[in-house]
C-alpha cells in the first residue's frame, strides 16, 4: 500500500542526498520538471516537498522550494504548438473551491489552493496488488492517445528523467510512485510539443469528466480510469497536495504544460492536470 512521501530521503531533493527507492508501492518522491514545447513536461517540483527539500535548480526555472512544478523548458528553436492555451482562462481573482470538470466548453481554471482533488465519478474497485509489475501502455481513446510508457527516474545529475524529444508519442510514468491500479496517485508526464510538432499530451486540455484512461500492465490487467476532472494551474502555484497527495483509492495524475508560452524565457506559464480514478479492471 502506498505509504505516501518520507521526509529525509535520497534524490533530487532541497537538502536530500542520493534517492531512497521505496519499499513496496514506491514512494512519491521526485522534482517533476517539465520541458515545454520541446521539453517533456516532466513536473514534479512540488512533489519534492513530501520527501526532501529540492536541489538548487537544474536550470528548469524553479527559483524556489516551495515553487510546485517547474515551467516547462523549451528546446533551442522549438515553437509554440497546440498546448497553448488563452492567459484570460486563469482568473486573478478568488478560485473555485474544487477542481472544475474540464472539457472545451469551459474554462479551464485552477481551484483553490486548498481545495481536495474532485470526487470520483464512479463507485471505484479495490485498488490491485502490484508487486513487481511495470506499465506498459497508455490509451486514452477522446484524444486518440496510444502511447508507450516508460519508466522514469533520476539521471546522474540528479534530475527527474524525462521520455526522449526524439519520440513525441512517448508517455513516461514515475516509477517511484505507485504504479497504475495501486493504492495512491501514479503520475504519467508527457511532452505537449516537440521541435517537429505535436507530441503525445497535445491535446490533453480536451479531456473532461467522465472520460476514460486506461494503462496495459505486464501482468496483463488492463486498469480503467475515469476522469474526475482537470486544471489549469500556475507554475508558481503548484497544487502539490493535491496532487501527490496520498489516496485510498488508485487514482491517476496526467500531466503536461499550458497555458502562454513565453518566448523570451523558452517557458509556458502554466501546468494541465487531470484528475483520475479507477473504475475497472479486466484481464487480457
Amino acid at each position: 500500500m502506498y505509504q505516501g512521501p518520507v521526509q529525509g530521503g535520497p534524490g533530487p531533493y532541497p537538502g536530500g542526498g542520493p534517492a531512497a527507492k521505496p519499499k513496496g508501492n514506491m514512494l512519491m518522491a521526485g522534482l517533476l520538471v517539465a520541458g515545454s514545447l520541446g521539453g517533456v513536461a516532466a513536473i514534479m517540483a512540488g512533489l519534492l516537498a513530501y520527501l526532501s527539500p529540492a536541489p538548487e535548480d537544474p536550470g528548469y526555472g524553479l527559483s524556489e522550494p516551495q515553487a510546485a512544478v517547474s515551467p516547462l523548458q523549451a528546446q533551442p528553436g522549438a515553437q509554440p504548438g497546440t498546448g497553448e492555451q488563452v492567459a484570460e482562462q486563469q482568473p486573478a481573482g478568488v478560485l473555485p473551491a474544487a477542481v472544475g470538470p474540464g472539457g472545451l466548453d469551459v474554462p479551464l481554471t485552477a481551484a483553490a489552493p486548498a481545495a481536495p482533488p474532485p470526487l470520483p465519478v464512479v463507485q471505484p474497485p479495490a485498488p490491485l496488488k502490484s508487486d513487481g509489475v511495470k506499465p506498459r501502455r497508455l490509451a486514452i481513446p477522446k484524444i486518440g492517445v496510444l502511447a508507450p510508457l516508460m519508466a522514469l527516474g533520476v539521471d546522474s545529475k540528479r534530475e527527474i528523467q524525462t521520455p526522449p524529444l526524439s519520440k513525441p508519442n512517448q508517455a513516461g510514468w514515475y516509477r517511484y510512485g505507485p504504479i497504475p491500479g495501486q493504492q495512491g496517485p501514479s503520475v504519467v508526464l508527457g511532452h505537449v510539443n516537440t521541435r517537429s510538432g505535436a507530441a503525445v499530451f497535445s491535446r490533453l486540455k480536451e479531456i473532461k469528466r467522465g472520460d476514460k484512461i486506461k494503462v496495459s500492465r505486464t501482468d496483463g490487467t488492463v486498469v480503467e480510469f475515469t476522469v474526475d476532472g482537470v486544471e489549469q494551474v500556475s507554475k508558481a502555484a503548484f497544487p502539490s497536495k493535491r496532487v501527490y497527495g496520498n489516496t485510498g483509492e488508485a487514482t491517476l495524475r496526467l500531466i503536461t504544460c499550458g497555458g502562454v508560452y513565453n518566448r523570451k524565457t523558452g517557458h509556458y506559464t502554466d501546468n494541465i492536470i487531470v484528475y483520475a480514478t479507477l473504475s475497472k479492471t479486466r484481464r487480457t
